[in-house]
């Protein structure tokens, strides 16, 4: 927070252009929106003063201003009336996140400034970024789901008042949280409109939540074709009090997920931070663990444990994902696929990729794609497994080139250490083992190009031009063979056949993770499809006591309040002027799950045998037992979601701790203990 503090006082200093940017206006209404009492605090005033300031200041950087405007899509549709509060919300988050991740960058760029440390580092920070919005904004949407339901109640005591839709929700939101309030205004908006079905279907595209579509669209069909009295009374009220049910069941729903997952996040991103102050204290405490985390096998060992810990991360992140739209494609103005497919060679390779129509295999991913809801064709699919297939290989070919590296420069750098020598060299130690290494780096230098059959006489022949080591043949010998085996080791320092084998098969994996992930996805999407079903059934309940309601309203509504099925209901809905009957069978088709199909079998008979309200006369007679299933389905869905995300949470701390730990301290005790009967055989 104070390093982003301060970077804006530079921006401000740089640029003094706000003053004419419109700000001033902005200020003004915020000092009058003060004087009411809303803000009385001198502070609160210069606080969110700062916030305008540093919006516009930082808006004028270009990767500060894509940053700021990714957060500020997150916040659209929560705060979509009101300019200013939007830019204070962005500010605020956008000082913690950036706050945060400087000071974490900072304290471990002094800890360490490894290249194989800094990576980690900067992809840690992008991993933990993401992680902080998150957070931010899904604390947004939980306030505003219970001022939501604060509204309702608030509507219905004033219902009961004047008996009139609009005027009680121009009541309500005068005593409102804000959030809520904007939107209830909103939606008063829309029921004295002149023009209020366009209204209402421009309101539904900004509506943050399916809740407040529903409200919205409640109110106007009561505003529309008037309030009756049901069963229990006014049908407004106790429609209102279904809602709120569901917005009850929603806020605990969050709620418990959010304390099943609290830290889950956090435990699997922090072994990153603890790989070197572990790697530093096994240096100090156990000398041989030096060797290991300076070896190849250390290095692959760090890109295993960050693989492993990324791979939670973006596991957990779907498993956690409450957003409305999880499921909804996500419409983006540029596309690199686009791009990337103009290419010939490209275009070309995944064309023989994509299985061929008609065949097993294309119906399979096809229908994978659709089940897991990915928004994409297939030939993109293909193309991010291609794209993937090459990364990975490349990368593990990049590792292996770094593992030869390492073991090279290990050979002619490092002090050569005695066989017989066990625990910590002292510094006079030390100095002798880095001179023997000098020495011999010298004659391997001088030694390039030499053919194998007389590289052992040439060695003997340089080696003696040392006399110490000239007089005295088993120091001559011993040099010899010391100077003999670091060239052969050295030289056995090139690609295996092994190598590229394993570089293929993780190329082959990489080539798999899409298809995997979509699996993946399909099964954290199946967990939910039962609770949107039967939040369908609560919708159909209440529309089904309004006399003139059509199959047609129905299925809009559907779609209105639909995440995981919302694709296949919006091309019934626009098929089905074209013919009823056969758009709810092809809903059927795009959406084969069983509890839905049964829905659309009761619709299909509403079409033209029996009226709606018969064919669902036993959604109300069950609706206490079903709305106490879905509570048990929530609960059995949260906790296997919860079962599955400790175990991924904690997977990166199981791997710090036995690949960084336990198995180094395995692997060089056993070294140790081969040199240690190999010096007991030559006694």
């Amino acid at each position: 927070m104070f390093l982003s503090v301060i970077f804006f006082v530079i921006m401000k200093l740089l640029s003094r252009k706000s003053q004419q940017d419109g700000t001033q206006d902005i200020y003004k209404s915020y000092e009058q929106y003060a004087e009411d009492g809303s803000l009385k605090s001198k502070f609160m005033i210069k606080f969110n003063a700062l916030m305008q300031d540093s919006y516009l200041a930082y808006n004028r950087v270009p990767l500060l201003r894509g940053y700021i405007q990714k957060i500020r899509k997150r916040l659209q549709a929560i705060h979509s009336y009101d300019e200013f509060t939007m830019r204070r919300e962005t500010m605020k988050i956008v000082f913690y996140t950036l706050g945060i991740i400087a000071a974490y960058t900072l304290v471990l760029l002094l800890m360490n400034h490894d290249i194989t440390f800094l990576f980690m580092l900067f992809l840690g920070a992008l991993v933990v970024n993401g992680m902080l919005i998150d957070t931010f904004v899904h604390k947004v949407e939980d306030r505003l789901l219970v001022q939501l339901r604060d509204l309702n109640k608030d509507v219905r005591h004033h219902y009961h008042q004047h008996g009139m839709v609009e005027v009680a929700i121009l009541e309500a939101s005068e005593s409102s949280s804000y959030e809520a309030s904007l939107h209830a205004k909103k939606i008063h908006d829309v029921l004295v409109s002149s023009k209020p079905i366009e209204s209402l279907g421009a309101y539904y595209e900004k509506a943050p939540n399916r809740f407040l579509k529903a409200f919205a669209g409640m109110s106007f069909l009561v505003k529309e074709y008037g309030d009756k009295i049901v069963k229990n009374g006014s049908l407004y009220l106790d429609n209102l009090n279904k809602l709120t049910g569901e917005i009850n069941l929603e806020i605990l729903k969050r709620s418990r997920l959010n304390y099943l997952f609290k830290g889950l996040t956090v435990i699997a991103v922090t072994p990153i931070i603890f790989t070197k102050p572990i790697e530093i204290w096994a240096r100090e405490r156990f000398p041989a663990m030096d060797e290991f985390y300076s070896s190849k096998f250390g290095f692959i060992t760090k890109i295993v444990i960050f693989a492993i810990i990324l791979l939670s991360y973006v596991l957990l992140k779907k498993m956690q994902d409450q957003q409305e739209g999880t499921y909804v494609a996500k419409v983006k103005k540029r596309h690199w696929e686009k791009t990337v497919l103009k290419w010939r060679g490209i275009k070309w390779l995944v064309d023989r990729l994509v299985p061929a129509k008609l065949t097993a295999e294309h119906f399979k991913v096809s229908r994978l794609l659709k089940d897991a809801n990915a928004g994409f064709p297939m030939d993109w699919h293909y193309l991010h497994r291609l794209v993937l297939s090459v990364l990975f290989s490349v990368t593990l070919l990049v590792s292996f080139a770094t593992m030869h590296t390492i073991t090279v420069k290990n050979v002619l750098e490092a002090p050569t250490k005695n066989d017989s020598m066990f625990g910590r060299m002292s510094s006079q130690e030390l100095q002798e083992a880095q001179s023997t290494t000098d020495f011999d780096r010298k004659i391997i230098e001088q030694l390039k190009g030499v053919s194998k059959n007389s590289l052992h006489d040439k060695i003997v022949q340089m080696v003696k031009q040392d006399q110490k080591v000239a007089n005295n043949d088993t120091l001559l010998n011993s040099t010899t063979q010391r100077i003999l085996a670091k060239i052969n080791k050295i030289d056995a320092e090139y690609f295996k056949w092994w190598e590229i084998l394993i570089s293929l098969l993780m190329g082959w994996v990489g080539y798999q993770g899409p298809y995997w992930l979509l699996l993946f996805q399909k099964k954290m999407r199946q967990m939910d499809m039962q609770n949107e079903v039967d939040q369908f059934h609560t919708i159909i309940a209440m529309l089904s006591e309004i006399d003139r309601v059509s199959v047609e309203v129905i299925l809009e509504w559907m779609e209105r309040f639909a995440s995981i099925f919302k694709a296949p209901l919006h091309k019934c809905v626009m098929n089905y002027e074209s013919g009823a009957l056969k758009a709810l069978e092809q809903l059927k088709l795009d959406a084969p799950f069983t509890p839905l199909v049964r829905t659309v079998e009761k619709l299909q008979l509403a079409v033209e045998r029996i009226p709606v309200k018969q064919a669902f006369d036993d959604l109300e007679s069950e609706r206490a037992y079903n709305f106490e299933q879905r509570k048990h389905n929530y609960d059995r869905t949260i906790d296997s979601k919860a079962g599955w995300g400790q175990m991924i949470g904690f997977a990166p701390m199981y791997a710090v701790i036995f690949l960084y730990v336990v198995f180094p301290f395995v692997y060089m005790s056993i070294q140790q203990m081969g040199t240690y009967y190999e010096q007991l055989h030559k006694l």
